[in-house]
């Protein structure tokens, strides 16, 4: 099958799209980006990239792989991406020295620190607690500008992108899936990725693929440009909380929203910012009471929460997750090579518990 792989359609120019096609393109395929242009759930994201969040040691381990990949991919693009590290509180006592063990028993650089050590290296917190867990290798990006940043690293190297264009189903000649439906037109390829957010459900679905996916709607929030307060990521009993280069402090709503499983939301969008920012008031006072935007993000998440990637019928190959961001680098280098070479030992091993055929 890879022999004959020459066009490759990606469904989807958000974070994992990009990243997939970039790689795709590297190894010689000619490869179509179609977007329909609607909100991306990575436009919306909070831009942590960690692995000190998982849900199983396989996913642990891809997450990991996926901050390495990030290195690799920084050597050849110029990425709106930082290592500044994450002071964590979101547990303490038993549980956050639980937290510690596990991720030191995985290799997980991680150093548990005391409320001089917290205070040494974010000046600005308040009422900090006893203790916390510092990861110092996790990153930040820009989440739209790393899209951008990928998208035209991919079209420089030769890749081409219909945008402002829905697919609105797969092409089935025989069992194999042979092209896409859109808004516009039939587009023919030999080889789709689906890897459109939310809506690669009804893509998939289309061809008769299951891949069933959960509401997870959040809330970010954005302030106003503050002076510089923070160092980086504060992950706290309260909510994760980060501020970008121009001074704008980003937070999500939720209080845990890595481990955010509610459906639909119940407060109006002001309603839960004026909410958060009265909880991050706690350790950061300076932050202020105002927000500037509120924006819906629709987070991709399979039924069982973990990524989905892999080949889900002939001809089309599946990318669908929570965590993009984090996952992006690994799964455009993984995905570009099971679709133009064939599965390796390595990705057969990473991507073994994230098949999309635990779904049929």
């Amino acid at each position: 099958m890879r022999d004959l792989v020459q066009h490759i359609v990606v469904v989807g120019a958000g974070v994992i799209g990009s990243a997939i096609a970039l790689k795709a393109q590297e190894r010689g395929a000619r490869v179509t980006l179609v977007d329909a242009g609607a909100a991306r759930a990575s436009d919306a994201s909070f831009g942590w990239i960690n692995a000190s969040f998982y849900l199983s040691e396989d996913h642990f381990r891809l997450r990991s792989e996926g901050l390495e990949a990030y290195r690799r991919l920084s050597r050849d693009l110029d990425l709106p991406l930082t290592r500044a590290g994450c002071l964590s509180w979101e547990f303490a006592g038993e549980e956050l020295a639980r937290v510690h063990g596990e991720l030191t028993g995985l290799g997980y650089p991680v150093e548990r620190v005391d409320a001089a050590r917290m205070a040494d290296l974010e000046p600005a917190l308040q009422g900090a607690p006893e203790e916390g867990l510092l990861f110092q290798t996790e990153a930040v990006a820009e989440p739209a500008a790393l899209v951008r940043a990928l998208g035209a690293a991919a079209l420089a190297r030769g890749a081409r992108a219909i945008r402002g264009v829905a697919v609105t189903g797969l092409v089935m000649s025989g069992d194999r899936v042979s092209g896409v439906d859109t808004t516009a037109g039939r587009i023919e390829a030999d080889m789709v990725v689906v890897a459109a957010g939310t809506a690669s459900e009804a893509v998939l679905r289309s061809a008769g693929i299951a891949l069933p996916m959960l509401p997870r709607p959040a809330y970010i929030l954005e302030t106003p440009p503050r002076p510089r307060m923070l160092n980086r990521v504060l992950a706290t009993t309260g909510g994760e909380v980060r501020q970008r280069a121009d001074g704008v402090i980003v937070m999500p709503t939720s209080a845990a929203h890595q481990r955010d499983d509610a459906a639909a939301l119940e407060d109006a969008p002001g309603e839960a910012a004026d909410a958060a920012l009265a909880r991050l008031q706690e350790v950061l006072p300076q932050a202020g009471r105002d927000w500037a935007q509120v924006r819906l993000a629709h987070r991709p998440m399979p039924a069982d929460g973990l990524p989905v990637i892999g080949a889900a019928a002939p001809g089309v190959y599946a990318a669908t997750m929570h965590s993009g961001l984090t996952l992006a680098a690994i799964t455009g280098e993984l995905a570009a090579q099971e679709i133009c070479e064939g599965p390796s030992n390595t990705s057969t091993a990473m991507l073994a518990q994230f098949r999309p055929q635990r779904f049929a």
